[in-house]
Formats: C-alpha cells, sequence, structure tokens
C-alpha cells in the first residue's frame, strides 16, 4: 500500500512541464493516487513586462485573458490524458506569485507529493529561482522531474 495518496504537478506552458505531467500521470497511474495539474499565471511577470515597456498596461486585460486561455488547454488536454490512463485527475489555474500558490494548493488538499519540473540551467544571477522557492515553501516532500537532453 502506498502512503502517497495525492500528487499535485505544477506546470508552465512549455516542453519540460510536458515531460514534467506526463512523468506525474505515470506515477499517479502506477501508485493509484490522485493527481491535481496546477498552472500558476505568474501576475508579478505580466506586471514586470508592462513595467519595462513590452505591453502597454491597456493590453493587460486582453494578455491576462491570453495567458489564462493558455494554461486552461494545456492542463485540460493533460487531464484527458491522464483519464484516458485511468488516473482521477483535477486541475487548477490560478493567478498570483507561483511558489505562494502553489504551497497553498498543496495544503488545501493535503496532498503527499508535489512533482515539478527543473533544469540546472535556470538560475536567476544570486536570486532565489522560482523552483527554491517551491522548494522553500512547500509543506511534502517535492519531486523535482528533469527533463532528458
Amino acid at each position: 500500500m502506498s502512503f502517497i495518496k495525492h500528487i499535485i504537478v505544477a506546470c508552465t506552458v512549455d516542453s519540460v512541464s510536458s515531460y514534467t505531467v506526463r512523468y506525474a500521470i505515470e506515477l499517479a497511474r502506477i501508485l493509484n493516487a490522485k493527481l491535481t495539474i496546477l498552472h500558476i499565471v505568474d501576475s508579478s511577470r505580466l506586471s514586470e513586462l508592462i513595467k519595462i515597456g513590452l505591453f502597454k498596461e491597456n493590453e493587460r486585460k486582453n494578455i491576462e485573458q491570453d495567458l489564462e486561455k493558455e494554461g486552461k488547454m494545456f492542463v485540460e488536454r493533460f487531464q484527458a490524458i491522464a483519464k484516458e490512463k485511468g488516473v482521477d485527475c483535477d486541475i487548477r489555474v490560478m493567478w498570483g506569485t507561483v511558489h505562494k500558490q502553489i504551497a497553498r494548493v498543496v495544503t488545501e488538499t493535503d496532498a503527499n507529493l508535489l512533482i515539478i519540473g527543473g533544469s540546472p540551467y535556470s538560475c536567476e544571477g544570486g536570486k532565489n529561482t522560482t523552483g527554491e522557492m517551491i522548494l522553500i515553501e512547500a509543506p511534502c516532500p517535492v519531486l523535482v522531474v528533469k527533463k532528458h537532453s
């Protein structure tokens, strides 16, 4: 019997996350665990992009809608794959600070394991990376899945 009953996989819309989510689906299937696929739209990043002039403030609402729609489509595709494999799977798309929202959802759902994608090349020049902040704040064990090159 497995003590891992609920797995959360945090993802962004990219190839590393695609690999990570597929890994999480297989692990949940093997362990017969519930899976929640979580996508956080990072509100602070959009504010930074507007601040540096990449986007205009009056474009914010359209960009926010596009980002949320893209995230929802991404997690819905993987939810369908999980269900095809017989995995009980929920999805969540949320706004906020990534590491704080992930920690909140892990706590709310009593998840036993958090899975994130990782890259050894994601250093931000002395600042804590999002991945490091997730590791610091996660209230459960964290599995970092590194995509094979």
